[in-house]
This record gives structure tokens, sequence and C-alpha cells, in this order.
């Protein structure tokens, strides 16, 4: 029914990574089997497996009254004589667990009572947000387990009405109704979304500005009947910022506050340094001093201005050594170039701000230099997410992916082979830990360094317009 559900890398990057959090939580325990069967087979196997009196099954596998289940971890309690569901999530703990994982847990626990087997306990384990790398990593110290046996028992009865509801669905042998991401906003769509809502359109008003926060205007949007941001009525409340949009979806005028824009530059200072890095998150830290899912800059682009309508340089960076960390070598390069005043031009501050701070943290002896650049950066997204510049082609979005092709569409990331962060993300990785032939590697190291320097450059245009109005 779903077979073509095609999942984006990023995605498939997350499956990934909680496959290799599951292999080291199966290093939680001494000892332990794998099923490696699946569907029917697994079944079978884990039924052999239950009856040799094994005490811990990997991916022990259950089906009962038309219900299948993988558990990742099935353990038997000796001292006190009950099963224990260990759930493996390959997230970041918290202390609000996600509520998804929690009904992963709980129908677990609800099949395997069902099938008839006394579970006492339901723990969900995850990476512990807290974990550093230094040396060789202890699985016991890079997960958590978290006791959530309570809250499943608490959302049994919610579980088992999701169940019926969806044995009736199945028994009707109809298509499944429309999932609830029709009342959430774009970026929490599920990869289902446009199968199982085949009639709303790319752009709509999923992609209003932070929709995702006024989810009761988005229902009351929805239940009207407006999904095209061209039907949304003009004496429906939006916010101030929600309403900009709109308007200028619908007449295609855009918004452009020269006023503000030019006040906002005023506040520059030359030399002008326009600085874009890239970066890779594992689950499982790679590197020491780094946390789980931490943004590892291996990459920098920065072009920088010495004065108005003066020479413009680039000077780059990109990690290919294996053998050594690439923050430390990021950092040796980029101190060698930053100068110690000017304004730092960057495209949303957050990222560049955050990967300062880890280079602080990883480098001591560097912090004030890089806390410094946090000082003085200018974040010029900001313009646009403010709303000082707004225009329909857009389409709601201040990446400057979206903003680049309106304002300089003579400059385009179309013919580029890397063509924006998750290909850079997984092209480094590739180079770095997966491609043999060093022609490919040469090729794939080019490909990233076009594609960061173009994101600088991208910035120097997208400045040299906003100058000029």
């Amino acid at each position: 029914m779903l077979e073509n559900i095609k999942l984006s890398d990023f995605q498939k990057e997350l499956i990934k990574n909680g496959q290799e959090v599951e292999l080291w939580a199966r290093k939680l325990f001494s000892h332990g089997i794998l099923v490696e069967s699946r569907e029917s087979e697994a079944i079978k196997e884990t039924k052999k497996y239950l009856e040799a009196e094994e005490k811990v099954i990997f991916q022990a596998t259950f089906e009962t009254e038309n219900l299948y289940a993988m558990v990742d971890i099935l353990q038997w309690d000796d001292s006190n004589k009950y099963w224990i569901i260990n759930e493996v999530k390959g997230t970041s703990s918290k202390d609000k667990k996600d509520k998804k994982h929690l009904y992963d847990a709980t129908f677990q626990y609800i099949l395997l009572k069902k099938a008839g087997y006394d579970v006492g306990q339901v723990n969900l384990i995850e990476l512990d947000k807290e974990f550093r790398k230094k040396g060789d990593i202890k699985a016991r110290k890079l997960l958590k387990t978290t006791d959530i046996t309570e809250t499943a028992k608490e959302l049994e009865e919610e579980i088992n009405l999701m169940i019926d509801d969806m044995k009736r669905i199945l028994q009707n042998k109809r298509e499944p109704l429309p999932c609830e991401c029709i009342y959430k906003s774009r970026s929490n769509h599920c990869p289902a979304f446009k199968y199982l809502h085949p009639d709303v359109p790319d752009y709509s008003v999923h992609d209003i500005i932070r929709i995702g926060s006024s989810l009761k205007r988005l229902e009351g949007l929805i239940e009207g009947g407006h999904i095209p941001i061209g039907e949304v009525p003009e004496d429906f409340k939006l916010t101030d910022p929600q309403r900009n949009h709109v308007n200028v979806e619908q007449s295609k005028n855009p918004i452009i506050d020269t006023i503000e824009i030019k006040k906002q530059l005023t506040e520059l200072v030359y030399p002008l340094y326009f600085l874009d890095y890239e970066t890779y998150p594992t689950a499982v830290p790679i590197y020491d001093g780094c946390r789980p899912y931490q943004q590892v800059p291996f990459q920098y682009s920065l072009h920088i201005l010495d004065k108005p309508n003066g020479k413009l340089t680039h000077h780059e960076y990109i990690h290919t050594d294996t053998e050594s960390h690439p923050m430390i070598a990021l950092a040796d390069s980029l101190m060698k170039v930053m100068g110690d005043n000017g304004s730092i031009i960057v495209w949303n501050k957050k990222f560049e701000g955050k990967c300062h701070e880890d280079l602080a943290d990883l480098l001591p002896q560097h912090a004030e230099i890089f806390h410094g650049y946090n000082q003085r950066i200018f974040d010029l997204m900001e313009i646009f997410s403010q709303q000082h510049y707004l225009h329909h082609e857009f389409k709601g979005s201040f990446s400057i992916k979206a903003v680049l092709p309106v304002l300089i569409p003579e400059l385009s990331y179309k013919d580029l082979n890397v063509r924006d962060g998750a290909m850079a993300m997984n092209g480094w990785k590739s180079m770095m830990f997966e491609m043999t032939e060093q022609k490919e590697k040469e090729q794939m190291e080019n490909d990233l360094l076009r594609y960061c320097e173009l994101d600088t450059l991208a910035m120097v245009k997208i400045l040299e317009v906003l100058q000029n109005l």
C-alpha cells in the first residue's frame, strides 16, 4: 500500500543512527542471542530461543491476535521471574520522553501480555545527552536506561483503542484514513503524508510562517476547506507575520522595508567576514570531546571584503585526514585568516554561533577567540526572517536556497553536484569513511568546496542587493 513512499537522505541517516545505537545497547548485556530471521521465520526462531530458556534475546519477534512486534532487547529477570522489554532509540535522553517512543514500547508491552508473557518492566534505552567521548567508548557511559513501566501502564488503554481502530480499517479492506499530520506544519509531516493526502498541494497553508506554533489556526483553515494559501480569507485571524506571508502570496507584491534594512546594515563594521560551516553529526561520537549528535564542523568557507566596494578574497578549509580531529585542524586554519576586528556575517547565527561555542569548549586555550567571534556576528538571514524583505517566491522559507534565486537568479545551486547541507554531510562521510579511489575522493572534495564557497558568495551578493536598495 505504501510501497512508493520515499525516505529522504536525512530519514535514512536517522535509521542508520538507530541501528548503530541498538548495536551499542546490546553491549550492555553480557550475553544474548540475535534473532536473524524476519517475519514468520523470526517468530519461529524467537520461540525456539524461548524454549531453550535464553535469558536475553535481541530482536525477539512475536505475533498474536493479528498483532506483530519486534522487541529490541528482551531480557529475563531471574530474581523477579518476569520479562523486561528494552526499547532502544537512537535519540538523546531528555526528561520529557517522545510520545512516539512511549507508544512503541507500550504496544510491545500489550502484545506480549496478550501472548501470555509476564512482562514486569519496560525500559527505554537512549543516548546519554551528557556523554562526551574520551578515548574508547563504554556502552554503560554512552547510554541511559529509563524505567517507563508506569507510563506504559497508563498508555495501555489509549493504545488498545488505537489497535481496535486499525483492525477495523484492515478488516474493511479500505484505504487508511488521512493521518493526523493534516493538522501539523509541513516540517512535521510523516513520510506517508503525500500518499495519504494526495489533494494537498506541495505548497499550502501548512507552509505558512510559524504555523506549527499556531495549530488551532491551522486546524481552522483545514476544517474551513482553505488549504491553498491563496484561499485564506482576509478576515481569518492570523499573527502579523503570518498575515504578511499570506498577503504577499495572494497579491504577489513583495514587502521591502528599505528604511529598516538600511538601519540594520549600518551596524556592519569593515572588513566583513562572510562565514559558513558544514558539519557532520553522528549518534555515537567519533571524535574526543564530542557529544551525541553534536554538529562537528569539518569545513568552512570565508569571503573577506576589506572595505565598501573593496577587494574580495576567499579562504577555505576542508578536513580530509581520517586520523585527526576535524575541529582542531579547522580551528587552526580559521584563526590564521580571521582578523581581530570586523563583522562576521552568517546565515543563521544560532547554527554558526553554536559551532563557535563548541570550538571554544573543545579548545579552552582559544575560548576567548571563539566567544569573541560570536560578539561580532551579524545574521543576514534576520532581514528576511523578520520580514523586512518578503517575497512570494520565498514560499515562506528564509533559507539562503530560497532567497538567492529570487535576488540573484544568475547564481544557482542547481548546477552543483552538492546542492544542500544534507548532501554535503553525506558526501563528506563517504569521502572520509567509504570511498577507496583517490580520484573519487578528490572529486568529492572539490564538489564540497564549491558548494560551501557558493554559500558565502551568495551572502556577499545578497548584501550587495540590500545595500543598493
